[in-house]
């Protein structure tokens, strides 16, 4: 792995902002109030975002941070196991081989995001993609 792996809002980057990393959308939903074209996506990876379950129950208060985070990785681990990943990790890694990778997520809280749970997952599984 040549480039660093990051998060960052996507309100923040949005209409280019001069970012030359590759950029990937890690919400299940497109980010409220932003147009595809102001957008300059690399990719986005479904594929890796919380199941709409995990997000209900952490939204609605029925999960703490700490559970949140430990059922999220439980998922992202069985969809790895299966090979779901497979595909999104390949392209992470690749991205990664030459240049820095930004997770974009739209939410406000920029410490409890699943976006922090999943850059901290990745680091230690793209290693062997």
């Amino acid at each position: 792995m040549m480039g660093s792996l990051d998060i960052a809002r996507v309100y923040d980057i949005r209409n280019g902002g001069g970012v030359a990393a590759a950029t990937f959308l890690v919400d299940r939903l497109w980010p409220r109030g932003v147009s595809k074209a102001s957008l300059p996506l690399t990719g986005w990876l479904k594929e890796l975002t919380p199941s709409d379950q995990l997000r209900r129950d952490f939204h609605g208060g029925a999960l703490d941070w700490g559970q949140f985070g430990d059922a999220y990785r439980a998922e992202l681990d069985e969809r790895h196991a299966d090979g779901a990943l497979d595909g999104d990790l390949a392209t992470l890694a690749q991205e990664l081989g030459h240049r820095d990778v930004l997770l974009l997520f739209a939410g406000k809280d920029t410490e409890h995001t699943h976006a922090r749970v999943l850059r901290d997952w990745l680091s230690g599984h793209l290693e062997d993609a």
